[in-house]
């Protein structure tokens, strides 16, 4: 049990028949001064506190030993690991050996790339199509899907329920344009494919592709 003794403070030193003021302790702003009394911790309570506290230290100290390790092992990833550029012509000339129509690849140059490109056989409704993605001024993003057997709920499917809203003659090819959120999507019908572009994160990007997909005369 705590040895206890009368607080040596200021407030103890009244003249005598005087009772120092001290604020109730179920007061909300009562502090250690208005105990009538100082707890003290017995020898056996002082030894487990101290042993407490270095107990904590050495966790401490073993948890960063840990962690410094790692941390060299995993350096914070630069911008340029975040690239992983494909070599789109090279896919798209073995897609071309499996595709029933001209596969759109457009030439990319600067700090345009792809990163990734792939043809899907049997996915949506059956449908095989070649896709890939461009990235386009550092963080702009554009998405091309191709098809020689799109039908309407394909095309629904992979532009998640866009609502067509207009509709755009470019070098007197007509396109259809559809919109959902951020995302503007569009869709024309070439001569032995369907092509889709897509963008949510700029017009300007989304109309390049565009002209180099009516440029590469599809």
């Amino acid at each position: 049990m705590g040895i206890v003794q009368p607080e040596n403070t200021s407030q103890n030193d009244v003249p005598v028949g005087e009772q120092p003021i001290r604020r109730d302790l179920n007061d909300p702003e009562a502090t250690f001064e208005d105990l009538p009394f100082t707890p003290l911790l017995t020898e056996k309570q002082s030894k487990r506190a101290n042993q407490t506290f270095k107990g904590m230290l050495l966790s401490v100290g073993f948890t960063i030993a840990v962690i410094i390790p790692l941390l060299l092992l995993n350096p914070a990833n630069k911008e340029e690991s975040f690239q992983h550029p494909v070599d789109l012509q090279a896919v798209a000339s073995e897609v071309s050996g499996v595709a029933d129509f001209k596969v759109f690849a457009p030439q990319v140059s600067g700090d345009e790339y792809a990163n990734f490109a792939r043809w899907k056989s049997n996915q949506i409704q059956d449908v095989s199509y070649w896709e890939f993605g461009l990235v386009m001024n550092e963080t702009n993003f554009v998405y091309v899907r191709q098809s020689a057997d799109a039908n309407p709920t394909w095309i629904a499917l992979v532009t998640d329920n866009a609502i067509p809203s207009d509709e755009r003659v470019i070098n007197g090819h007509n396109w259809e344009v559809r919109k959902k959120d951020q995302t503007v999507y569009m869709i024309s019908n070439f001569k032995d494919s369907t092509l889709i572009i897509s963008s949510d994160t700029g017009e300007e990007e989304l109309m390049t592709v565009v002209q180099a997909a009516e440029a590469q005369g599809l």
